[in-house]
């Protein structure tokens, strides 16, 4: 059914767009918050978002399995479609547990493995991987119990690093979750495209409440559920290497926190201290210029955060666009 990806992007887009009105208003009211650290005055802000992105995404997706049942009783699709919401319905449960009683690090990047189960018990995905210079590979058994789980986490931990500014981890699932939707739809991988219009739709909405000033925080159950979709979408959909491309910009925390971590540097909380200038543009701290990728472009121009976050989505852009190109040549 060529129009149901444009169905249910428009089922995440309006549920998530009229619930978050009232979310905020009562997150508000009950000191549900936190603090903008990106401004000088440190606005409370209503926090947990992720539950209505959460709502927004999965409200569209059982709606796409809903009107499958009377369309097209298509059983693989039902259990794709099914799978896919009980991995990301895992991550969004992991991440309400950490924002209400904080993981430890170790523990945030180990229990997004259990999400995976959903994908392995169906054996998602082709076993059979195309290299570069070798070929196609078929890893059997170790892509099933290796590479979804490392692939999962590995995705929801990379967007998870790369929180902090107002709009961007919402513009991050808003733009690969697009150009990883034409990729899906143009190799007609249904249920990935399902996946991936309703993040892209839930996204597009929550960015006109998270836009600069934000007035409500996906926290750390937005952030997961939106790497934890891409991830599903990608291994749905056999599309392991244009996730890879279009995620790049994400890993550069992935890659700082192992770096620094092995230099034994603790970098945490001057992540958390931007320089706050009198005419609210922000500079990294001293010395912590290349710790995360914010840092390392404010380092080159102090700009203000609406301005560093349109910069560090135009990388996401670029790299969806290189994997389009990547896509359409069949390199």
């Amino acid at each position: 059914m060529t129009l149901l990806p444009g169905i249910v992007l428009l089922v995440a887009l309006i549920v998530t767009y009229a619930t978050l009105p009232r979310f905020i208003a009562s997150a508000q009211r009950k000191k549900i918050t936190a603090a903008d650290i990106n401004k000088a005055d440190r606005p409370a802000v209503a926090n947990l978002g992720g539950i209505i992105l959460y709502f927004g995404f999965a409200f569209a997706v059982l709606s796409a399995v809903l009107i499958l049942t009377y369309i097209d009783q298509d059983f693989q699709l039902f259990t794709q479609l099914l799978a896919g919401v009980a991995s990301v319905s895992i991550l969004a449960i992991i991440g309400l547990y950490d924002d209400i009683f904080r993981i430890s690090h170790g523990m945030k990047i180990v229990l997004p493995v259990i999400g995976a189960l959903p994908l392995i018990a169906i054996t998602a995905g082709d076993t059979t991987l195309v290299l570069p210079y070798v070929g196609a590979v078929n890893l059997g058994l170790v892509y099933t119990f290796i590479l979804i789980p490392l692939g999962l986490t590995g995705a929801a931990n990379a967007v998870n690093m790369n929180a902090g500014y107002n709009g961007f981890e919402a513009g991050i699932g808003a733009i690969c979750s697009a150009f990883l939707l034409v990729i899906a739809w143009s190799a007609g991988a249904t249920a990935s495209a399902v996946i991936l219009a309703a993040m892209l739709g839930a996204c597009l909405a929550f960015l006109k409440f998270n836009w600069f000033p934000a007035k409500v925080f996906p926290a750390d159950i937005g952030t997961l559920i939106i790497g934890a979709s891409l991830a599903v979408a990608v291994i749905l959909g056999n599309m392991e290497k244009y996730g890879v491309i279009i995620l790049l910009p994400a890993f550069y925390e992935l890659f700082a926190t192992l770096y620094y971590g092995l230099k034994k540097i603790k970098r945490r909380e001057a992540c958390h201290n931007p320089v706050i200038h009198a005419d609210g543009t922000l500079s990294p701290p001293s010395g912590a210029e290349r710790y995360i990728l914010g840092y390392f472009v404010l380092s080159k121009r102090p700009m203000r955060e609406p301005a560093l976050v349109l910069t560090m989505l135009s990388f996401f852009v670029l790299s969806g666009l290189l994997a389009l190109a990547v896509y359409w040549l069949k390199i």
